[in-house]
């Protein structure tokens, strides 16, 4: 306020000092016109100059705002409207959210009344009709978006969601690919998609939808660290099974990619104790015995299992004595954490051969792990008590056999072979 203060008192003393400077400065100014002459000082002639600008500003100032004063109203009016409009689509947004689908339906009349916002009000209309039970106009609203470029992605996840919601697995999948093909980075269509194709165990069509899960997880920083490691694994594990599973399909009709697959399942997780055994099988088959050696041995560090060691026999071509020598010198290999089981299982093999000696002093052996393994080791991992079993790691469930989908939950490659604490164990030979 001051500012202009100073500023208006600095204009009027410019112009005063400009009309005394001027009423100060000699001469005339004469005008002769149709028989008239008028002459006038020239500082008068200026002012008049400057007094008839002046006029001519404020005329032509009051001239655009008498006609503009339609367009100034009809613009006050349009954002009154708007505004009331926009009011009505919020509280429709938030009685989607809050489910009341009586006030979503009310509200989204009134904003689709208000606004010129088709793709917005129609949203809320969708999202009314759906929480109502209305799926047709629900699905009429996101068949309109199929025909804009920019908007045929959300219509075609909307229509797979309304038709998982329908139990439509064909129309929800059709979908699903559409979607994927307009946004080929798209996580939330791949997953939907992922699920869709497990779920009708087209295991080769799920996998390139498990790769676009598994990049989008890469590009994903949680805040947790754990939380990613959990991930992961989970996708790990989904990749394996789906592998494996594409191999067992392929097996009689296609022996060589089934064999690529079961190496690619076994390249993410080399202790997958299915993918193993089957691929130990083949290689045996084609007495490749070598190869099945080189994965058995991996294998069996990171798991030890007697499926394991009794096909490590057959690779090894080994007498019975060999056959235990070579089991306690692969002892020394295994992870810590399945030292105690590998010891058991080696024991078994001895036990099973005739050699009970050897047999107890491994069993000894076992005992005296726990003052070897280090004060950070968890004691209940070398409980005779806990030998592994395929455990869910989403309902915690055990199961003698391993299955892609979870007898409990039926969730779909969650089945872990490890050692559960405080569970009735299984027989070591459940594969």
């Amino acid at each position: 306020m001051f500012i202009k203060l100073l500023t208006l008192f600095i204009a009027l003393g410019v112009a005063a000092a400009a009309a005394s400077w001027l009423s100060a400065q000699p001469g005339a100014v004469q005008v002769e016109w149709l028989g008239w002459r008028m002459e006038l000082p020239t500082s008068l002639a200026v002012a008049f100059v400057v007094g008839f600008a002046l006029l001519l500003v404020f005329f032509d100032r009051m001239m655009r705002a008498i006609r503009g004063m339609p367009h100034w109203l009809g613009g006050r009016l349009r954002q009154r409207r708007d505004d009331a409009g926009h009011r009505a689509l919020t509280l429709g947004l938030m009685a989607v959210s809050a489910g009341e689908p009586a006030e979503a339906r009310k509200y989204a009349s009134r904003a689709d009344r208000l606004l010129k916002a088709p793709k917005l009000t129609g949203l809320l209309a969708a999202q009314a009709a759906h929480l109502a039970g209305d799926h047709q106009a629900a699905r009429r609203y996101f068949a309109s978006l199929l025909d804009d470029g920019e908007t045929a992605f959300l219509g075609q996840i909307g229509l797979m969601r309304l038709a998982i919601d329908d139990q439509d697995s064909v129309k929800a999948r059709d979908a699903a690919r559409a979607a994927l093909a307009i946004k080929p980075d798209s996580v939330l269509a791949a997953s939907h998609l992922l699920r869709l194709e497990v779920r009708r165990a087209d295991w080769q069509a799920a996998l390139p939808a498990l790769d676009v899960v598994s990049k989008g997880q890469k590009k994903t920083k949680p805040k947790v660290k754990s939380v990613k490691a959990v991930q992961r694994a989970a996708l790990t594990r989904q990749r394996c099974a789906l592998e494996f599973l594409k191999a067992n399909d392929l097996l009689i009709k296609d022996r060589s990619t089934a064999l690529k697959a079961l190496v690619a399942s076994l390249k993410n997780d080399p202790s997958f104790l299915p993918a193993l055994i089957m691929l130990a099988d083949l290689y045996l088959e084609d007495k490749a015995h070598a190869k099945a050696a080189k994965i058995l041995e991996t294998g069996f560090s990171r798991a030890p299992h007697r499926s394991l060691s009794d096909r490590l026999k057959l690779a090894w071509k080994s007498n019975d004595g060999q056959f235990i020598a070579r089991l306690i010198k692969q002892l020394e290999k295994v992870d810590i954490g399945q030292r105690r089981l590998a010891y058991n299982v080696v024991a078994e093999q001895a036990r099973a051969v005739g050699m009970d000696g050897e047999a107890e002093r491994l069993l000894c052996e076992a005992r005296e792990l726990s003052g070897k393994v280090g004060a950070n080791f968890d004691e209940s991992d070398l409980n005779d008590d806990a030998w592994p079993s395929w455990q869910c790691g989403s309902c915690r469930s055990l199961n003698g056999d391993w299955q892609p989908f979870c007898p409990a939950c039926d969730e779909f490659a969650t089945l872990i072979w490890r050692r559960p604490k405080g569970a009735t164990p299984f027989l070591l030979g459940t594969k």
